[in-house]
């Protein structure tokens, strides 16, 4: 599904995710090339000289707004473009991804990342989604994980570590899945008790 953006014509969206306060964290458009530079540099204009602070996506349907979405500080805002082949049934359209830098590297200072899945294609292989997540947890980790320790700490801490931004007020949009991996403050600590308590073993 595509979703035509209020604030500019011939821009449509197939993916929109937003961070858990709201704000845009990745969005996928459609367009022709000139459409969707005038749509970066809108981000990135202040107000007076035409720039825009939100963007507004409407129900295909009925042109109805479905989302406001609050462009936040467009200087942590990158994109990435290609073009469609020629051939296509729609002419010369460019497809560019305008994304947070944060979503391109894991923060340890912060200790969280993002992961971003095609809905359709990637969410319902459980062993990879796992298998990622874990991936993510490691590279946050203060100490050092051990491979076998994997089920045992997404069982007993997954809920903490994990939130799927589809269960939130501010759901993705279209074909991306998003989830937030944070560690607790507590983190290493859980860890050592876990050892402790032989909940987690050393071999």
């Amino acid at each position: 599904m595509l979703y035509p953006i209020k604030e500019l014509q011939d821009i449509f969206v197939d993916a929109c995710v937003r961070a858990p306060n709201g704000e845009l964290i990745f969005v996928s458009v459609f367009g022709r090339d000139g459409a969707v530079q005038q749509l970066y540099a809108a981000l990135h204009l202040a107000i007076q000289e035409g720039g825009i602070r939100q963007l507004t996506l409407l129900d295909p349907d009925n042109g109805q707004p479905l989302a406001a979405v609050p462009v936040g500080d467009p200087r942590r805002l990158d994109k990435y473009s290609g073009r469609l082949p020629k051939e296509n049934l729609f002419g010369n359209l460019v497809h560019t991804w305008i994304y947070d830098e944060s979503l391109l590297a894991p923060s340890k200072a912060a200790g969280s990342a993002w992961l971003l899945v095609d809905r359709e294609t990637q969410l319902h292989d459980d062993a990879s989604m796992q298998a990622r997540v874990w991936s993510l947890i490691e590279h946050l980790s203060p100490i050092p994980l051990l491979p076998h320790w994997r089920a045992p700490m997404l069982d007993a801490l997954g809920s903490q570590l994990v939130a799927h931004l589809d269960n939130t007020s501010y759901a993705p949009l279209g074909r991306i899945h998003a989830s937030r991996i944070t560690l607790p403050e507590a983190f290493a600590k859980a860890i050592s008790e876990f050892v402790s308590s032989g909940t987690l073993t050393l071999d």
